[in-house]
């Protein structure tokens, strides 16, 4: 299920489902951003709401992802940032609001909950791609910019392009097909066995993290492997991993974890896509087919992911 592609002029709704925003100048630049581009913005009621470190309580926040979904002038639903909490509200949303009303809805990290789940529940297409008051309130790379805008304003559809000084690197384990689904690893992990994600079988799956230290990746990786996502999948795409502190203990280093676990995967891998906690980012629509040549490296988004 596709939304519909954002055209100028178009209402998009800002939105926080997990912490709550902390720099108000970096949401007001966020917002002057998108009104520059040519778009209208309003905020959702609870947006700057504050619980702890949530923005608002769990029932604020679902309010105001049905409010963005139920709005008819709403084309677009872009959240302020990440952070953590969206994965609280899976249980009490309603995802017949979300199936009865197809929008573009954008984000990473923490987002990655909600998409995976409205993935599995409702068949959308979301967007792992900037966020307002983290990517477009800062100072927002030419190709993160035009990457979104082409992707969700055009229906860009192709050979995903590098920015200057980036390659991508494979297995040489052939190309494969099928679906791309994932996120952040830290959070996708965080949801195994329940129904909120899509089934693995034939899917090309796409994982980054930041500041997570070589034992949590590992740990993470072989959650995949003993739920034999290994087997699975038709594929691995890992983007960036920005790495975390580490203390005087003995450690093995995040490259030597990715060896150990990318050596017991016998399909095709794609290793630094530009994607994560950085400043060049290609938006990836969750949902459509993709294929991925770990020969001679490539990632092409074989269809758009908006009508």
């Amino acid at each position: 299920m596709k939304p519909a592609r954002l055209k100028e002029g178009d209402l998009i709704a800002l939105i926080t489902p997990a912490s709550t925003p902390s720099n108000e100048e970096r949401i007001e630049k966020g917002k002057q951003y998108l009104i520059d581009k040519g778009f209208r913005v309003e905020t959702t009621p609870n947006c700057c709401a504050v619980r702890g470190n949530l923005a608002g309580s769990d029932d604020e926040r679902i309010w105001d992802i049905h409010w963005a979904f139920n709005n008819s002038e709403v084309k677009a639903i872009m959240a302020l940032r990440g952070g953590y909490g969206a994965g609280r509200l899976l249980p009490g949303i309603d995802y017949s609001v979300i199936r009865n009303n197809p929008k573009i809805f954008s984000g990473f990290s923490d987002i990655t909950t909600l998409q995976m789940a409205y993935l599995a529940k409702t068949g959308l297409v979301s967007f792992a791609g900037p966020m307002v008051a983290v990517d477009f309130g800062g100072t927002v790379s030419d190709y993160t910019a035009k990457g979104f805008f082409d992707i969700v304003s055009k229906g860009w559809k192709g050979e995903v392009p590098l920015p200057d000084g980036l390659s991508l690197e494979g297995n040489g384990k052939g190309s494969a097909k099928g679906v791309i689904v994932g996120g952040n690893l830290a959070v996708f992990c965080g949801m195994m066995g329940s129904s909120y994600l899509p089934d693995p079988e034939g899917k090309i799956f796409f994982f980054e993290d930041v500041t997570e230290p070589p034992y949590r990746i590992d740990r993470f990786l072989n959650n995949l492997r003993l739920a034999e996502y290994f087997e699975k999948a038709a594929g691995f795409i890992f983007g960036q991993f920005t790495e975390g502190e580490t203390d005087d203990s003995p450690t093995l280093t995040q490259e030597e974890v990715f060896s150990d676990y990318l050596s017991m995967i016998n399909k095709p891998v794609i290793t630094n896509f530009p994607f994560g906690h950085v400043d060049d980012l290609f938006t990836i629509p969750f949902g459509i087919e993709v294929e991925i040549n770990s020969n001679n490296p490539s990632v092409v988004y074989l269809e758009s992911g908006v009508i």
